[in-house]
């Protein structure tokens, strides 16, 4: 992929990092799709990762332990459904509603992709940290009842700095994976190749890195400087979902060994 990247950073060059975008004129600027990609990763993480974790908890404190996996496997088939049946879901029915409460002509939008994003990675973050909220010894639980704490100091106190590593961990990789969502998105998040304007902006169209390569990729010339530029971007994509994975290892590791 490094190789395949030549043309772009030696014939675009610094007009990689611009605005504009058409493989027509030469223009090849990339900021929109990795905006795009970064804007939809907040929100999809912003709804997921505190849903998931009070989730979590209140899945964990269950002790009937037939109860928690019926309820923990019914909510991880959400895990197992493709991608492309969440997107045509999103079409069909969130970006409908979407639409109709903002009162839009459209609701192909940045939040639409977000939301559904939240959806997806939700099973992720809602298994992981329910394992590690159970990996805590329950000697830390039953000290901290007997004290006379609440529920949620429980948590705080007693649970929270034991199974933290492990969430972070959860975070990373959930993120890793709505990175790499393509179908989905490409279908909800309205495809228009500039950055919202202004920037916070999320009731607008967008572009992500995965629903560029899912719509340009088969339509590029093989070693032209158009696909040199979709394989930059496809080797920026890849390189942070490696990174990420690595960063939940880590924090995967210093849970385990904290506990």
């Amino acid at each position: 992929m490094a190789f395949q990247t030549g043309p772009a950073i030696f014939d675009v060059g610094a007009g990689l990092f611009t605005t504009q975008w058409n493989p027509a004129a030469g223009d090849y600027g990339i900021l929109p799709m990795i905006f795009g990609t970064f804007i939809v990763m907040v929100i999809a993480m912003t709804f997921a990762l505190p849903i998931g974790v009070m989730a979590a908890v209140a899945i964990a404190d269950i002790q009937n332990d037939n109860l928690r996996r019926s309820i923990r496997g019914a909510l991880e088939i959400l895990a197992g459904i493709p991608s492309i049946v969440y997107g045509l879901i999103g079409v069909a029915y969130l970006s409908v509603w979407i639409a109709d409460g903002f009162g839009l002509q459209s609701g192909r939008l940045i939040l639409t992709a977000g939301l559904l994003l939240s959806v997806m990675i939700l099973p992720t973050i809602l298994s992981l940290t329910t394992d590690a909220i159970l990996n805590v010894p329950k000697d830390f639980r039953e000290n901290a009842s007997a004290l006379g704490l609440y529920k949620s100091e429980i948590f705080k106190e007693a649970l929270w700095p034991s199974a933290k590593g492990e969430v972070v961990g959860a975070s990373f990789l959930a993120l890793g994976r709505a990175m790499g969502e393509t179908m989905a998105v490409m279908l909800v998040i309205g495809s228009l190749d500039r950055l919202p304007s202004p920037l916070y902006n999320v009731l607008s169209s967008g572009q992500s890195i995965t629903s560029k390569l899912g719509r340009e990729v088969s339509e590029s010339a093989f070693g032209s400087t158009h696909f040199s530029v979709l394989v930059l971007m496809g080797l920026i994509l890849m390189s942070t979902t490696v990174i990420l994975t690595a960063l939940s290892q880590y924090f995967f590791a210093r849970g385990i060994k904290n506990a």
